[in-house]
């Protein structure tokens, strides 16, 4: 056999064997199951394979996805979702996370014109006032019975009320329809219009009072014997 013939085809053969050794690779290449794309379907998502039906699936999504963060008071999920899910979620306005879930926003102290114990309107002032008032009258007694009921009034844990002073009770006079309008609105009950307890001394065992009528101020004789009766109602004057 001609040595140049012989070259040729020994060449010829080693061409056609890369050549199907590069066919087998990219055969291989396509191959879903060899390109991990081994699943039938994915529950949490995933990647489908671009040459077949099987798929290559997202990981389960671990326990701590577990909120939807949809309904009353929220405002979506906080951080990536997992299966539609998020390990904790955003609050609406007025809500708080708390326990799993948002939940009304517990109130407490001074919040504009209301003022709040765990969520509950204890006081109220009219705007540009510097104290709040009690929700209810503490009836129609004495000075001395006033001053102490008042002085130990708890508005909210430590917050205690004291008896108002002569100018503050006029200052509840004059605001008396918008006050009246919070307390009717929050569950309180609204001044009267008779006479108030001050803690505010006229002269010697004699208190001034204010009448929520007509804003007249008045006085009651505290001790002795024959005490005068006036009504009384706490305020709260630091928080």
């Amino acid at each position: 056999m001609n040595k140049k013939y012989l070259l040729s085809s020994v060449t010829a053969g080693i061409a056609l064997l890369y050549a199907n050794q590069g066919t087998a690779q990219c055969l291989t290449k396509q191959d879903c199951a060899a390109l991990g794309y081994t699943e039938t379907s994915c529950s949490n998502g995933g990647i489908k394979c671009p040459f077949g039906n099987t798929w290559s699936c997202t990981p389960p999504c671990g326990t701590a996805y577990k909120y939807t963060c949809s309904g009353t008071g929220y405002a979506g999920g906080s951080g990536s979702a997992c299966g539609g899910k998020y390990t904790q979620c955003k609050c609406a306005s007025g809500y708080e996370w708390k326990d799993g879930s948002c939940q009304k926003e517990v109130l407490n102290g001074a919040q504009g014109e209301l003022y709040y114990c765990n969520g509950t309107v204890v006081g109220v002032k009219a705007s540009g006032m510097d104290f709040y008032v009690a929700m209810e009258d503490l009836g129609k007694i004495t000075w001395i019975s006033a001053n102490s009921q008042c002085q130990n009034y708890v508005f909210c844990e430590d917050a205690r009320g004291i008896l108002p002073t002569k100018n503050q009770l006029s200052s509840i006079y004059n605001e008396k329809s918008s006050i009246n309008t919070l307390l009717t609105a929050n569950a309180g009950t609204q001044l009267t219009g008779d006479y108030y307890w001050s803690s505010t001394d006229f002269n010697t065992d004699f208190y001034y009072t204010v009448n929520m009528s007509n804003g007249k101020l008045g006085d009651g004789y505290a001790f002795e014997y024959n005490p005068d009766y006036r009504y009384a109602r706490p305020i709260l004057t630091s928080w």
